[in-house]
């Protein structure tokens, strides 16, 4: 691969005077802009166009010429001397090498045979980079799971020697390679994505004897089974306790469960998972039990991690809201609005509305805002303490992640409103949840259309905390 810049150095008409037959005349000299394409244009016959080439070379192109310009002479100033470069063959290009890289300003004149010598044009002419150092200007450097993948400019076919060295557990670890025919290394087994590794990186040309180096610092990227773990949760479903965990990068997990059950050890495992959400059930009797797991990705293990399946925890109300079908005023200042059912005093209710000229009838319904989305798996309910006629009987329950979309996780259950007044507590398959609607389907007493209830609480579970 050529060096990326290409130039137009000037444009030099040729005509024949009117004046002697025999004699060639140029014409005066023009200011001419430089223009930098990324490829080498075609030249037009009155263009002179360059190419700057790796290592400090490039070639200059010739437009197509009067059969009377013999020559052409190129002249710039390197360091202290005057380099000069006769030119007489334009068919093919002509190469300059440079000792540095930078712009050079490079005048250029034809000759006819019997010497006759245009008007000087003059141009500032930047060669390529060593290649090299082109590399390292090109490196690119991005994390990924458990590492850092290198990226270097693919820039010919020759031989770049190329050593990445960094220290990983006080040990230096080099790779070396060549850049040309590897243009991607991923330097792997970097377990701590919150700090980051510092790297050498040499560049080397050995047939032109250069050599560059470059530090560079990058922290790797989290790995996989770090992102699962910080995502699982253990919960009870029915007899069966369970793992739950989110994949967004759809990496191969394994999955591994040991724990005792009567007296005898357990193992259950999930191999190569990709499921962006995925569940892990597993026997256990209803009985709360403390288990380790382990997840397996790329090639490597997590540490062995201690859980326990046990109920859900009651969950903080602190940031809830309710709404409900109708309210009642008519019950006193503490009595019959939407929040009485979440304020965490049995002695308050919500009731329905009873005394207007069009009083609402079955079904009823209140919603509860959690505040967040929640691993939703148990809810309680109390009735009013002081009425037992008028309640519901049974009732369905949905819950939301956004409150239009609802997912019925129970229906036609049971709520004993003229009995003891006492929680009663339900549990559901552990759902994401944020917002859960009660609704209320048949009254105690069948006479009955309006309805109340004391409180409402729901209970969760919390990732686990991991070693």
């Amino acid at each position: 691969m050529s060096w990326a810049f290409n130039a137009i150095l000037g444009a030099f008409l040729l005509s024949m005077g009117s004046c002697k037959e025999e004699e060639l005349v140029f014409p005066p000299q023009v200011e001419q802009e430089i223009v930098e394409t990324k490829t080498r244009p075609t030249a037009r016959p009155t263009d002179l166009t360059y190419q700057a080439l790796f290592n400090l070379n490039l070639e200059l192109y010739w437009p197509v010429l009067s059969d009377r310009v013999a020559k052409a002479e190129i002249r710039y100033t390197e360091g202290t001397e005057e380099k000069m470069i006769t030119v007489s063959k334009f068919d093919e290009p002509t190469k300059i090498s440079f000792k540095e890289y930078k712009d050079y300003k490079v005048t250029v004149r034809y000759f006819t045979s019997d010497g006759t010598a245009s008007k000087l044009s003059t141009g500032l002419l930047k060669p390529g980079p060593y290649e090299a150092a082109y590399k390292l200007t090109g490196l690119t450097l991005e994390p990924v799971p458990g590492g850092i993948k290198f990226s270097f400019p693919k820039t010919s076919d020759r031989a770049i020697a190329t050593k990445i060295s960094y220290e990983l557990e006080g040990k230096e670890i080099v790779r070396t390679f060549d850049s040309n025919k590897e243009s991607e290394i991923i330097i792997s087994n970097l377990t701590d994505e919150t700090k980051e590794v510092a790297f050498k990186i040499l560049s080397m040309d050995e047939e032109l004897k250069v050599a560059v180096v470059d530090e560079r610092k990058q922290a790797p990227g989290i790995l996989a089974y770090k992102g699962i773990l910080k995502t699982m949760i253990a919960f009870m479903d029915g007899n069966n306790g369970g793992l739950e965990w989110t994949n967004p990068g759809k990496d191969p997990a394994t999955i591994i469960v040991n724990y005792q059950l009567n007296g005898l050890a357990k193992t259950v495992r999930i191999d190569n998972s990709t499921d962006v959400e995925k569940r892990l059930l597993f026997e256990l009797q209803g009985k709360p039990t403390a288990f380790t797991f382990t997840i397996e990705t790329d090639g490597l293990t997590s540490p062995v991690q201690n859980a326990e399946v046990k109920a859900p925890s009651l969950l903080s109300r602190s940031s809830w809201s309710a709404e409900v079908s109708s309210t009642e005023s008519n019950e006193g200042a503490a009595n019959g609005k939407a929040s009485s059912l979440i304020d965490g005093d049995i002695g308050t209710y919500w009731h329905s509305t009873w005394s207007s000229s069009n009083n609402p009838v079955y079904p009823h319904w209140f919603i509860v805002d959690l505040g967040k989305v929640e691993n939703f798996a148990q809810f309680g309910m109390i009735r009013r303490h002081n009425n037992s006629t008028g309640g519901f009987k049974t009732f369905n329950i949905e819950t939301s992640l956004d409150k239009t979309n609802w997912t019925t996780v129970g229906k036609d259950l049971y709520f004993d409103s003229a009995g003891p007044a006492v929680w009663h507590d339900y549990n559901v398959s552990m759902v994401k949840a944020r917002y859960v609607r009660i609704t209320m389907t048949e009254p105690m007493r069948a006479s009955a259309t309006s309805t109340h209830l004391a409180e409402f609480r729901a209970a969760g579970y919390t990732p686990i905390v991991l070693k």
